[in-house]
C-alpha cells in the first residue's frame, strides 16, 4: 500500500452507491467519505475477476444520509484492491454539479461538527466527574 495522498479527513460512513464505469452498473458500499472521494467496496462472485478499474472514470450515484439529497458526480479510480470475495476501490471525485458539491460539503461538515461536539461533550463529562483512587492510600 503506497502513501496516503488524501487531503480532506474522510468520515467513516456506510452509503449505499450505484456506480458506472464503461457504462456497466454496479453496486456497492461505501467505507468512507470526503468533499473529494470516497472508498468503495463491493462483492466479486466466485470465479470472477474484477475488471482493472485504476485511474479508470467513472460515475457515481448516492443520497446522502437524512438529507434526501441524491448525488451525481464523476469520479476516478485512485485505488484498487481485492481481497477475498471484497473488491475496494478508492475513488477520487473530479466533477458534479455546483448543487451537489455544496449538500456534500454541507453533510461532511455537519457530521464532522456533531462527531466533535459528542467528543468534546464526553471529555467535559469525564471531567466533571470525581476520580476515585483505589490500591493503597500514599
Amino acid at each position: 500500500m503506497g502513501p496516503d495522498r488524501r487531503h480532506e479527513l474522510r468520515l467513516p460512513v456506510e452509503i449505499c452507491v450505484r456506480h458506472y464505469l464503461s457504462d456497466e452498473p454496479y453496486l456497492g458500499l461505501t467505507r468512507d467519505l470526503s468533499e473529494g472521494g470516497l472508498h468503495l467496496s463491493r462483492i466479486i462472485r466466485p470465479g470472477r475477476r474484477p475488471a482493472t478499474w485504476l485511474g479508470r472514470p467513472l460515475q457515481v450515484e448516492f443520497a446522502l444520509p437524512g438529507t434526501g439529497e441524491l448525488i451525481w458526480a464523476q469520479g476516478e479510480v485512485c485505488y484498487s484492491d481485492r481481497r477475498g470475495p471484497i473488491h475496494g476501490i478508492g475513488v477520487r471525485l473530479t466533477s458534479m454539479a455546483n448543487r451537489h458539491w455544496m449538500a456534500l460539503r454541507h453533510y461532511v461538515e455537519t457530521v464532522r461538527r456533531a462527531r466533535l461536539q459528542n467528543l468534546l461533550l464526553r471529555v467535559r463529562q469525564n471531567r466533571a466527574l470525581p476520580r476515585v483512587r483505589s490500591g493503597p492510600w500514599i
